[in-house]
């Protein structure tokens, strides 16, 4: 594995030192309490993705995710699926994959959003490095989010970057 791949917060198979801020997501989207728009907010390599990354796992995975001691099973369909950004149900942008994310990315989440999934289960939009983002894109970002369906969650990274 090189360096790059070594330090993704997708290859983080076990949680370190967060367990209490994950069971409480866990909780409320338990619960059903989960708000459809969640901000997290701290310095880069804290662990906000790798938060994210162990819910997912247990919302999609959770027969092979094992809560007790926070671990993911790397040899999963779902885990391999997830690793290569191919599972339907989860979709992931970020400020410092691009030198700024386009309002046309925007559009076409909108417009991926707007389909219905064929499993009909929830789907997770996961938004990395927010504060990267250009204006228009958070602005139309922010008509989005403003009014998300039933099935739609969002998670907004801020890395405080910028």
């Amino acid at each position: 594995m090189n360096t790059i791949d070594y330090y993704d917060p997708k290859n983080s198979l076990i949680l370190f030192g967060l367990e209490d801020k994950l069971n409480f997501i866990i909780k409320l989207y338990d619960a059903k309490k989960l708000p459809k728009v969640l901000m997290i907010s701290g310095k880069k390599g804290i662990g906000k993705f790798t938060i994210i990354n162990h819910f997912l796992n247990y919302v999609f995975d959770k027969e092979n995710y094992d809560l007790e001691n926070k671990t993911i099973n790397n040899e999963t369909k779902f885990y391999k699926q997830y690793l290569n950004d191919i599972f339907p149900n989860i979709l992931y942008l970020s400020g410092s994959n691009f030198k700024n994310i386009k309002i046309e990315d925007i559009r076409d989440l909108k417009s991926t959003i707007l389909k219905t999934d064929l499993s009909k289960k929830e789907r997770f939009i996961v938004l990395d490095d927010i504060e990267l983002f250009n204006q228009n894109s958070l602005n139309a970002l922010l008509k989005i989010i403003e009014e998300p369906s039933q099935k739609n969650y969002f998670f907004l990274i801020n890395n405080k970057e910028k």
